[in-house]
C-alpha cells in the first residue's frame, strides 16, 4: 500500500506546462493532474498538445522531472437528455482518453453531472451508465481508467457508487471529493467504507461551513477548513488505498486562496506527516489483573554476538581446560529487571546441578 500526493492544475492556473513539471519536482510531488492549461479547459485543444511531437515533448518533460502525469480532468459529463449534447460530451471524453494514452497517463477523471430539471436524481444518474459503460470498455483497451467523481449536484459517495456499480467494469473507478460530500453531510466515515477499493483518487481540498446552517462559506487551504484529513487518511489506510491524494482547489474562481508557491508545500507536508504516522497497535486482549507486578520492567538490549576464541590444545588433542570445570564466577546471569527471588532459586538450582556433576565425575 502506498498513498501518493499530487496536485491538479486548478491550484496554479497561471503556470504553463514547464512550470508545472519543474515545480512539482522541486516541491517533491509524485504526480500532477492536468486540467486547465493556459485557459484551455479541453486539453486536446491546448496549444502545447496539438501534435504527436508536442505530446512526446510534454511526456519527456515530465519523465525528466521524475513526475507522473496521473490524470486528465475532463469537464464533460453525460447526463444530458438531448442525444446530440450527450454525443458531444461522449466524443470529447474519447479525445481525452486518446490524449491520456499518448501521455502515458493512467486516469481520466469525469464528473457525474448535474440535475436535469425536476427529474429524479437516480434517473439522471442511470442515464449516464450506458455511455459510461461504452467509454469504460474503450478506455480499458487503451490502458486508461475513467474515474467517476462526485459534483456539487451529485455530491454524496452514494451517487458515485451508484454509477460505478451500475457500470461494473474495471475501466471505471471512483474519484471522491470530500468537500462536496461534507456539504450534504456525507461524512468520510461513511464515504470511504462505501466506496472502498473502488477509490483510486481523493481530491484533497478543504472548505469552511457554517456551524449552525451548514452553508458553504468558501474554500480554505488544506487543514484550515472542516474536512478532517487525519481521520480520512486513517480510513483510507484501512481500505488499503493505494491511489493519489490530489490537491485541488479552484483558485481562478475564488478570491482569498493562497498562492500555489506557498500553499502547495505546506499542504504536501501536512498530508505526508499523517500518511507516515504509525499508530500503536490496538488489541482487545485484557491482561490478568492478578498477575505479579515486578519492580522494574524488562529492559530491551540489542543482542550482539561476538566470535568465540579458539581453545588451545595439547599434542594429544585434548583441551588444556576441563569441560566440566565450573567457571570462576558461578553466579548465573539474570536479565535486568528480573525478580530477585526467582534469581536466587535459579542460582541454588545451578549450584546443586554442578555439585552432582562433580560428585559423579569423582
Amino acid at each position: 500500500m502506498a498513498i501518493k500526493v499530487g496536485f491538479s492544475t486548478s491550484v496554479c492556473p497561471d503556470w504553463d506546462i514547464h512550470d508545472i513539471a519543474t515545480k512539482a519536482n522541486e516541491y517533491g510531488f509524485y504526480g500532477v493532474e492536468l486540467g486547465t492549461v493556459r485557459d484551455e479547459i479541453h486539453l486536446p485543444d491546448a496549444e502545447d498538445l496539438q501534435e504527436d511531437k508536442d505530446t512526446d515533448a510534454v511526456r519527456k518533460l515530465f519523465e525528466d522531472a521524475s513526475v507522473e502525469i496521473v490524470s486528465i480532468a475532463s469537464k464533460y459529463s453525460l447526463e444530458a437528455k438531448q442525444k446530440n449534447v450527450q454525443k458531444r460530451s461522449f466524443d470529447r471524453t474519447l479525445e481525452n482518453i486518446a490524449l491520456a494514452e499518448k501521455l502515458g497517463c493512467p486516469f481520466v477523471r469525469v464528473p457525474i453531472g448535474k440535475r436535469v430539471g425536476r427529474e429524479l436524481a437516480d434517473a439522471t444518474l442511470a442515464r449516464q451508465i450506458p455511455p459510461l459503460s461504452e467509454l469504460a470498455r474503450i478506455a480499458a483497451r487503451h490502458g486508461v481508467t475513467l474515474l467517476a467523481c462526485n459534483t456539487a449536484d451529485f455530491a454524496s459517495s452514494r451517487d458515485v457508487w451508484f454509477v460505478v456499480d451500475g457500470v461494473s467494469h474495471p475501466g471505471l473507478r471512483a474519484a471522491w471529493d470530500p468537500v462536496f460530500s461534507l456539504a450534504v453531510k456525507d461524512y468520510n466515515s461513511l464515504a470511504v467504507p462505501r466506496l472502498g477499493a473502488r477509490i483510486k483518487m481523493v481530491m484533497a481540498n478543504d472548505a469552511a461551513f457554517d456551524s449552525e446552517t451548514g452553508a458553504f462559506e468558501g474554500f480554505r487551504p488544506v487543514g484550515e477548513g472542516s474536512v478532517d484529513f487525519a481521520h480520512t487518511t486513517d480510513l483510507l489506510k484501512g481500505v488499503l488505498f493505494d491511489g493519489y491524494y490530489m490537491l485541488d482547489w479552484p483558485k481562478a474562481h475564488f478570491e482569498g486562496l493562497p498562492d500555489p508557491d506557498e500553499a502547495l508545500p505546506a499542504a504536501l507536508q501536512s498530508l505526508i506527516d499523517r500518511i507516515k504516522l504509525v499508530e500503536p497497535e490496538l488489541t482487545a486482549y485484557k491482561k490478568d489483573k492478578y498477575a505479579p507486578k515486578f519492580s522494574a520492567a524488562v529492559a530491551y538490549v540489542e543482542r550482539k554476538v561476538a566470535d568465540a576464541p579458539a581453545a588451545d590444545t595439547d599434542d594429544a588433542g585434548e583441551s588444556e581446560s576441563s569441560g566440566d570445570a565450573a567457571p570462576a564466577d558461578d553466579k548465573p546471569r539474570v536479565a535486568k529487571g528480573a525478580d530477585p527471588k526467582i534469581a536466587a532459586l535459579v542460582a541454588e538450582a545451578v549450584r546443586k546441578v554442578r555439585a552432582a556433576k562433580a560428585a559423579k565425575g569423582g
